[in-house]
């Protein structure tokens, strides 16, 4: 998914500015969003549902919501973390749909979220203008590291469609992906790290990872099974592979997610 941002809003409001720590592993929302949220992660791992999309999260992910009704809106989680959630208004839409980037220059921006917090939370004299300030500043940064103009996604589009379809039962090597986009290896890595911020190949993992959770919450299948199933010949490597980017193992996921079981 290529994002698309208008640059000509204006942030009327801000509604709020809260920090998150210790949430349930399942959470479900439904109705109408009255505010816009921008929120930075700095840790935990989990997909979010919202509407027909799918968000992988990760550590130092930023995730933005559009104001509105939607009909789902859920949060399976598969380990705890922290996050800052801004709530504000816009005169015009941001963006037709939510997205989730992993944040290249991650210090900065998470550096930028929590003097947000610090300074809202204070309720200093000027406290708010810094606020907005700090919030445009934010969009600022995203739209230089993270938007990627059209010309250019159209570009990777073939590699992105090819990860889709593939990336389950396939070995899809950065040099492949290059060739069927018809450009050079080093540009298909520039290009993918400036979208997604990572190159190919991590982002062919997360995508494994990600469908491997969603086989795990099910309780039908093996560790191995689901090894295979997302495309592992090495039950081990994989089962090291999920600890490292979730902070548990996968028999520890689905215990947390079948607590009865």
């Amino acid at each position: 998914m290529v994002i698309y941002m208008k640059m000509d809003f204006l942030i009327t409001k801000i509604d709020n500015v809260m920090l998150f720590k210790k949430q349930a592993l399942s959470e479900k929302y439904s109705g109408n969003l009255h505010s816009n949220e921008l929120v930075f992660d700095f840790s935990g791992v989990y997909t979010v549902y919202f509407g027909d999309m799918v968000l992988n999260v990760a550590p130092n992910t930023i995730r933005f919501f559009p104001r509105g009704t939607v009909a789902k809106y859920e949060i399976e989680r598969a380990t705890l973390g922290e996050n800052i959630d801004v709530s504000f208004q816009t005169d015009k839409p941001i963006s037709e749909c939510a997205f989730a980037l992993n944040a290249s220059n991650k210090e900065h921006i998470g550096t930028l979220f929590k003097k947000m917090f610090f300074i809202w939370n204070s309720k200093s004299e000027g406290y708010y203008f810094e606020c907005m300030s700090l919030l445009y500043k934010i969009f600022s940064e995203i739209q230089k590291n993270n938007y990627l103009p059209y010309d250019q996604y159209i570009k990777i589009k073939p590699a992105i469609d090819e990860i889709n379809d593939k990336f389950l039962s396939a070995q899809l090597s950065s040099s492949h992906l290059a060739a069927i986009c018809g450009i050079s290896e080093s540009y298909l890595k520039k290009l993918f790290k400036k979208r997604f911020g990572q190159p190919p190949k991590r982002y062919i993992i997360q995508k494994k990872l990600s469908y491997a959770c969603e086989l795990l919450q099910l309780n039908k299948y093996s560790v191995s099974e689901i090894s295979e199933l997302c495309g592992f010949s090495d039950v081990y490597f994989f089962s090291r592979l999920f600890k490292n980017h979730t902070g548990v193992t996968p028999t520890e996921y689905t215990k947390k997610h079948n607590p009865q079981e």
